[in-house]
């Protein structure tokens, strides 16, 4: 027997059942591994027994779990379509991790890629830059130096600007009090993330929005400490919540 092959050949065999995939072509390429005939024929009929069924449960019901306890909001706001959602995520993304955050994290992408009824995709991404400001930011004092004009203001790497459909507490109250889910609105409520803010997250002005876009493009400070669209007012903010910050220059030395 060629162990590495065998169990590869049934590692195999137990993701592709745990995650709902069909194991066909694990159990064509069996044909290619350096395996004696019964062993081939030991892994094309192991997967009927009950043993096996079991064991494919135990991963299943870990990334279940995982998933639970790390995406609530977000299962709360799927409602009854949260098991077949929750289906297509194990069969599209192969187990990686036995982190519950991970798994967490992983769901919310792609619950905000793949999911478009209302209300669902911002919620997704709110769930997960809570979790990504938790894991990630450092302490924020919440006191800013003055910057000359012309200095290139950054996003916080673990900030984010999330437009909703909706007021975002109307939103979240509904979830929690498991009550119907507002209509969308064509107008849209930025919600900002930031490790400055209290709660680490607030209901956020279209010109906070709009400064906080200009963070990603490097735009430089004008005179009056502002940036296109945003008073100056609305970068302090921005800076005293830890949205945005100098950005950051390489050392001498340094790899660009």
């Amino acid at each position: 027997m060629a162990l590495r092959d065998w169990q590869a050949a049934l590692g195999q065999l137990v993701e592709a059942r745990s995650s709902g995939r069909d194991a066909a072509p694990v159990l064509a390429s069996l044909d290619g591994r350096a395996l004696a005939e019964e062993e081939r024929h030991w892994l094309r009929e192991v997967g009927g027994s009950p043993g096996f069924a079991l064991t494919a449960e135990v991963p299943r019901w870990w990334r279940h779990q995982r998933v639970g306890r790390s995406a609530r909001l977000t299962l709360m706001a799927l409602g009854g379509s949260a098991d077949a959602v929750l289906r297509d995520y194990l069969r599209e993304v192969p187990c990686f991790t036995l982190f519950f955050i991970a798994e967490g994290l992983s769901f919310l992408d792609f619950v905000a890629r793949t999911v478009a009824a209302p209300h669902v995709r911002p919620i997704a991404e709110l769930e997960r830059a809570l979790w990504t400001l938790k894991l990630a930011a450092s302490a924020h004092g919440g006191t800013v130096p003055e910057l000359a004009p012309g200095a290139v203001l950054e996003r916080h790497p673990s900030a984010a600007c999330i437009l909703f459909d909706a007021p975002p507490e109307a939103v979240l109250g509904a979830l929690l009090k498991q009550a119907p889910l507002p209509e969308p609105e064509a107008r849209r409520y930025p919600v900002l993330v930031a490790p400055g803010v209290p709660g680490l997250w607030r209901p956020a002005t279209p010109e906070e929005a709009s400064a906080f876009a200009a963070g990603s493009e490097g735009t430089p400070l004008d005179a009056a400490g502002a940036l296109p669209g945003s008073s100056a007012d609305v970068v302090a903010a921005l800076r005293v919540a830890g949205a945005l910050r100098l950005r950051e220059t390489p050392g001498p030395g340094s790899l660009t």
